[in-house]
Formats: structure tokens, C-alpha cells, sequence
């Protein structure tokens, strides 16, 4: 029997020994990792600059080409649109006067239902 215990406390001990170099293993491999700027933030890709003309010219990439232009069709002749006629606005009628209300007796119930 003294020697199962023996056995047992022998596989506790390095259950225990390798259950603690699995931690330092994680605690060395989180420490080698880069951590991020914020948790939040997600990395852009790395891009390439833009080309920058140096020379003196204009650069007509950043205009956007009419697509009349790009399919090869001529200036559209544009018409006058004539200008939109303004309405005038309605007078509002004057709200009417309710029908008064007949006060309250003392054989009526003391409140008022309101739809």
C-alpha cells in the first residue's frame, strides 16, 4: 500500500511540475507576442504610397472624366430649365371655439374623461 502512495504522490508532483511549465510556456509566448497600439484598433494593410509628380504638370488622375467624354459621344446641348413658380401660402382658419363645458353637479361623477 506505502508503495501506491508512493506512486500516486509521485504523479501528482509532476502533474504539478507540468502544469506549471505550461503556464510559463503561455507567459513566455504572451510576452513575445507585439502587442497591439489599442485592443479596439484593427492594422491597415500596408499600402503603397501614391506617385507624385514632380515635374511641374497637373495631375488630371484626381479629375473624374465625364462619361460622355469616355464613351466618345459629343457635348450634350443643355436647355433652360425655366425657373419654378413659388405658391403662396394658405392663410390658417382660426381654430374654432370648443363647446363649453356644463360644470359638474354634485349627483355627477367628479371627474372627466378625456378621448
Amino acid at each position: 500500500m506505502e508503495e501506491f502512495l508512493l506512486v500516486m504522490a509521485l504523479f501528482g508532483s509532476a502533474q504539478i511540475a507540468l502544469r506549471g511549465l505550461v503556464k510559463a510556456g503561455k507567459l513566455v509566448f504572451a510576452l513575445a507576442m507585439p502587442k497591439p497600439a489599442h485592443p479596439g484598433t484593427v492594422r491597415a494593410p500596408d499600402v503603397r504610397p501614391m506617385a507624385v509628380r514632380k515635374d511641374g504638370e497637373e495631375d488630371w488622375s484626381r479629375y473624374e472624366i465625364p462619361t460622355f467624354i469616355r464613351r466618345g459621344m459629343p457635348m450634350p446641348q443643355l436647355e433652360p430649365i425655366p425657373a419654378k413658380t413659388t405658391k403662396s401660402r394658405k392663410r390658417r382658419s382660426k381654430a374654432k371655439a370648443e363647446v363649453s363645458v356644463t360644470p359638474a353637479t354634485s349627483n355627477t361623477a367628479a371627474f372627466e374623461v378625456v378621448a
